[in-house]
């Protein structure tokens, strides 16, 4: 040897592969978790959008019965309100029939759709609500 202290070639190229190999995998895990955060706070929309349609229904005097749609910019949604048999709920020493004479309850259907039509995401929401019949 000639007494020279120092990296060879092949040892800089190896040092240098295995950084970038450290550096890919950071990159690729920051990408993997801003794509989690983006899908995240997608969903959280679609909650709230879905909680306040349910809302907007339930502070109403009358329950409209039927369906109702619209759009909210990328979201869709759509609402149900139907009536629902009260004896589905009932154990079997109660009776309801005297109570379910002079009331109704409603069930409130709501389903939030976006994403790409190929794959579209989707979250429901259902609430339930006793009207007194007039």
């Amino acid at each position: 040897m000639n007494g020279r202290r120092g990296f060879t070639l092949l040892e800089v190229m190896i040092a240098v592969s295995i950084a970038a190999i450290g550096i890919v995998s950071l990159l690729e895990l920051f990408g993997g978790s801003m794509r989690l955060a983006r899908a995240s706070a997608e969903q959280t929309e679609a909650i709230v959008i879905a909680s306040s349609v349910i809302d907007s229904v339930l502070w109403k005097p009358e329950l409209p019965e039927g369906e109702d749609a619209a759009e909210i910019g990328p979201y869709r949604w759509t609402m149900r309100v139907e009536p629902v048999d009260p004896e589905l709920g009932a154990t079997g020493d109660e009776h309801l029939k005297e109570v379910s004479d002079s009331y109704e309850l409603y069930e409130i259907t709501v389903q939030v759709t976006w994403g790409e039509s190929a794959t579209p995401k989707t979250i429901t929401l259902r609430s339930r609500r006793v009207m007194e019949k007039f």
